[in-house]
């Protein structure tokens, strides 16, 4: 089911566009939670699902993605990174495994408080989604052809 989970909101996260949510339909102990633990958030976007409940939010200047459950829990946390921010021999593997392939994004994503990254590749056929634990582990998350 945790996996399940993860592939959900790391597809939701990366390459896709939802409309944001009327804030009335976002539940009381979501809306408490959030300011509780975003308090200097701005521009907070709201998504609601039928699963989960998504906000975009600016905190310090940086892009967040935050994930509720209804009983407002943070499921997890996602934000944009840069690629020479994974770990050294993520980078290398990455770069002489997919030397054919252009890194079109990278998110830092954070579950039950374990921490990975997903970077998006491309070439003109194909389209991949690496996963990239904190020891430089690297695996095919999804193909996307």
């Amino acid at each position: 089911m945790k996996k399940f989970i993860l592939a959900t909101l790391i597809t939701v996260t990366i390459g896709s566009s939802v409309l944001a949510a009327d804030i009335s339909k976002v539940s009381f102990r979501v809306l408490n939670a959030f300011q509780a633990k975003f308090a200097d958030a701005t521009d907070a976007e709201w998504t609601v699902t039928a699963d989960y409940t998504k906000v975009r939010f600016t905190m310090e200047g940086e892009k967040i993605e935050a994930f509720f459950n209804s009983n407002g829990d943070v499921i997890g946390t996602s934000r944009k990174t840069e690629f020479k921010r994974l770990p050294l021999s993520a980078i290398q593997k990455i770069k002489k495994s997919y030397a054919k392939y252009q890194v079109t994004e990278t998110i830092e994503f954070e579950l039950s408080g374990e921490r990975k990254y997903y970077v998006s590749v491309e070439n003109e056929s194909d389209r991949k989604i690496l996963e990239v634990s904190l020891y430089g582990d690297v695996s095919v998350f999804d193909k996307n052809k």
